[in-house]
């Protein structure tokens, strides 16, 4: 015998409502992993190395030390990256300091959209702020990129200093 209307109403709910559960819950790490990097043409990885590289180049010719890549302060990268994608919308994070792992004395955030992966560095160099960042106090760096559904690319740099 078939359910009737209000039992298959009610049925609809309750998947809808555990879907959504399902959602909010996702860790941040089972999130980071369903961020599109289409645009890119190329992967996740691919694009924190080139980033990394290109940064580090321009550190290196400013005199100063290699950042490293961290995998946690890149999670909290790439799920920044994948909020402004899904609002098609570039901002900064606001909570960053409090996302990244605990023990920096200094914490930086860099943020861009639409550029290709290896135009990026060079954009964040042209502004005072974002190369005060990358060539700024820092060991460590998170590194992330998301595309929007209009096919921009997100781009999140976080930058925090951790004393030996």
């Amino acid at each position: 015998m078939p359910a009737s209307p209000r039992v298959r109403r009610r049925s609809a709910l309750a998947l809808t409502a555990a879907l959504a559960l399902g959602f909010a819950v996702v860790p941040a790490g089972a999130a980071s992993a369903a961020v599109s990097t289409s645009c890119t043409g190329t992967t996740q990885a691919a694009v924190q190395k080139r980033i990394l590289t290109d940064v580090n180049a321009a550190r290196k010719a400013g005199g100063k030390k290699a950042l490293t890549l961290s995998s946690a302060m890149s999670k909290v990268a790439v799920t920044w990256s994948g909020k402004q994608a899904a609002a098609n919308r570039m901002s900064h994070n606001p909570k960053y300091s409090s996302q990244i792992p605990s023990g920096w004395t200094r914490a930086g955030e860099n943020v861009a959209f639409g550029y290709a992966p290896s135009k990026v560095t060079p954009a964040w160099m042209k502004s005072a702020g974002h190369r005060a960042n990358i060539l700024g106090s820092y060991n460590r760096i998170g590194i992330g990129v998301a595309c929007s559904s209009k096919g921009l690319p997100f781009y999140t740099q976080v930058f925090g200093y951790y004393p030996s």
